[in-house]
Formats: structure tokens, sequence, C-alpha cells
């Protein structure tokens, strides 16, 4: 089987991420920081650890402000819903993933927060006199994702985050597809708000999701336990125990501790090859008769293609029943790019690599996809 569906989850992880997760489970398996025992201490410090390597990697500055979600889907629920003003406006794009897209349409419906998702320019970038242009008087927010997951075109975050807080605006970014493999320094950018899935481009195992928060106020989803002024029915405000009510997910967060260590020291050889293997595809594929790709060099390892009008699903499944080559096929769940390129009816083709994978299963997967353009197209 040749994985080439890393943007999804990486299939592939790290030695040292097996072994943490085997520990935690093994030694750690008790509730961090809650038990007045060394193990739940060690446990409550290793937690700690971690929020200080995050807040270290993303520039933040404030370990107290690394909260851990169960996915990047909560990280964003807990960044939008968490900062809500009732009748304000937000400003978007239509790169947007459905976990900013369907939490905007329900907050709309349920407290009346418009939102107004902007188009990019020919090049494919986000700019910001179309933003300028999407600011309402009632507008206190604007949401950008940084690498898209479809095509992995790649937004200047630091360009929008300044224009955002010269506005006095919140400014959130979506680093799902882009942490691990583009450096992103929160405080240099003016993000107030960064969502990080573990899962992919940190080599953390799934259930894990980061929000780092940067100088905005941000209320909680969840109330409950939290370890911390338990004599109140009141839901504790401080961060990050405010806002991690319920047990933490210690394997999980022991895992993504050790991908992030993976990627930190190794950051440059990662993503060199994998920026390498990305343009050596993309090249090739625009060679081949009857493929369209819609990526250009990225550093996210995404490239996105159709053959012909044939349905995106059918090529996937046949790359995987001819070739066992797994891919993503379909809208990869963000429906407002599809729309804009015209594929929201075909969908595309999905491939995305990991540092794991070879030069020589790349080769296979363009050979594989010259056959199905011929046979099909």
């Amino acid at each position: 089987m040749i994985y080439l569906d890393n943007a999804s989850t990486t299939h592939t992880k790290p030695k040292s991420v097996t072994t943490n997760v085997i520990k935690a489970l093994t030694k750690y398996s008790v509730n961090a920081g809650r038990g007045g025992y060394p193990l739940s201490i060690q446990a409550g410090n290793i937690v700690l650890d971690t929020r200080q390597d995050l807040s270290d990697f993303f520039g933040l500055g404030n370990p107290n402000n690394v909260i851990f979600t169960s996915s990047c889907t909560m990280a964003i629920n807990l960044a939008i819903r968490g900062t809500m003003q009732k009748g304000g406006h937000i400003v978007a794009t239509v790169f947007e993933h459905n976990s900013v897209l369907r939490t905007l349409d329900d907050i709309k419906t349920k407290f009346g927060i418009d939102y107004t998702l902007v188009e990019p320019n020919k090049h494919g970038d986000i700019d910001v006199n179309e933003i300028e242009n999407a600011i309402k008087p009632n507008t206190y927010m604007v949401i950008t994702i940084h690498a898209s997951n479809v095509t992995g075109h790649t937004q200047d975050i630091y360009k929008i985050g300044n224009f955002v807080a010269k506005h006095n605006l919140i400014y959130m970014v979506d680093a799902a597809q882009s942490a691990g493999h583009i450096g992103i320094d929160v405080q240099a950018a003016h993000i107030n708000l960064l969502t990080i899935a573990g899962h992919k481009g940190l080599y953390a195992p799934q259930g894990i999701g980061v929000l780092l928060i940067n100088n905005v106020k941000v209320l909680p989803l969840l109330t409950g336990g939290t370890g911390t002024h338990s004599a109140s029915t009141t839901q504790p405000t401080d961060t990050p125990e405010g806002l991690e009510s319920g047990t933490l997910a210690l394997p999980a967060i022991m895992g993504l501790s050790a991908g992030l260590n993976y990627v930190n020291h190794n950051f440059g050889t990662i993503n060199k090859k994998i920026a390498y293997l990305t343009r050596y595809l993309i090249d090739e594929l625009n060679k081949v008769p009857n493929v369209k790709v819609y990526s250009k060099y990225n550093d996210v390892g995404v490239v996105s293609f159709i053959i012909d009008n044939i349905p995106s699903s059918e090529i996937a499944d046949q790359l995987f029943e001819t070739h066992r080559i797994c891919v993503r096929s379909g809208l990869q769940c963000a429906p407002q790019i599809h729309k804009y390129h015209g594929t929201l009816q075909q969908g595309m083709v999905r491939i995305s690599i990991s540092s794991f994978n070879t030069k020589q299963e790349i080769i296979m997967a363009i050979t594989a996809i010259k056959e199905l353009a011929k046979k099909l197209g």
C-alpha cells in the first residue's frame, strides 16, 4: 500500500511518538496534575512542558494560553464561539474548511452574526484590499486559513495579520494544514487565535488539537471539572484550566510532544524533502494529457488534480483497487474553494505527501495516473 493521504492524517509516525503514547498508557495512566501523588504531579509536569514547547515553537510567549482540545475542529469552534459578538460581522475566505464555514453558518442562524467570504486574486492570494472592502462597521474578526487543504496554496498571514492589527480586529488563523511545515510566529504575525491539528504535520496521534490565544479573551464552550476552584459552581475564567474542562488526553498530548520535538529537530530536512517531492509530482502531472493540476508549488505537500470530467471518486477508487494507492477524492470538506474552481460536482483528487514518503512511491503514483488518464480520458 502507498499512503498519500497525509493531509487527512499522517499515517507513518516517528518511533518516538509511538513510544511516548505507549509510555503514557503504561506508566502515566493517571489524571495529569489533578492528584497530589508523585505520578499525577509528574504527568502534570509533562503537560506543562508540552505547553511550553508549543508556546516556544509558535512564538506565543505564554504557555498558559496553549489550550488542548480534542481536535482542530474543536479548537476552531472554541476560537469562534468563545469570542462571539452578537450582531457582529466576520470576514473569512472561500478557502476555509467546513470547520470554519459550518461554525460561521451556525452562529449566523443562532446569534445573527453575519459573515463575508473573500475570493482570491488571479494568483490565488487573498488581497488585503479585498478584506478591507469586506469590512463593515460591526466587523470584529478576520479568519484566514494558512494553507489550503485542497490546493496547498499558502496565504501571507504576516501581511494580513499586520493589516488586521491596524484595524484593531481579532485575527484567527487555521493552521491545520501548515503547522509543522511552515514556520509561524504568532506575535510577529499579530495572530490572536491560532488553531492546530496535531495529527498532520506534527505527527501526533488523532484526538489532539491546540488553540493558541494571544491578547484576546476567549470564553469556554464546556463547563465542568478543571482541578481548580472546585468549591465554586462557577466556571473558572483563568487559562488554561478554564478552557479545558474534563480529563486531558494525556496519551495524545505525549504523542504530540514527541511529534513536535521530532519536527523541531528535523524541520529543514522534513520540509525540504516534502517540497522537493511536491514540485516533482506537480511537474510530472502537468505533462500528462487530460490531467488538470490545481496546485502550484507549495510547502505542505498537497497536490490536487482531475482527469477530464471523470468523477474524482472514480479516479481515487481505481488508484486504490488497481495500484493500492490511498488518496482523497471529493470536496475535502472545503466546498467554497471547489465552487470557485468549478469543481463542486466533480471534486478533485488530492495527493498529500509526508516526509516518510519516498520518491519511488511518487513515481509509482505518477505512472498509475498516466495509465488512468490514458484509459479514462
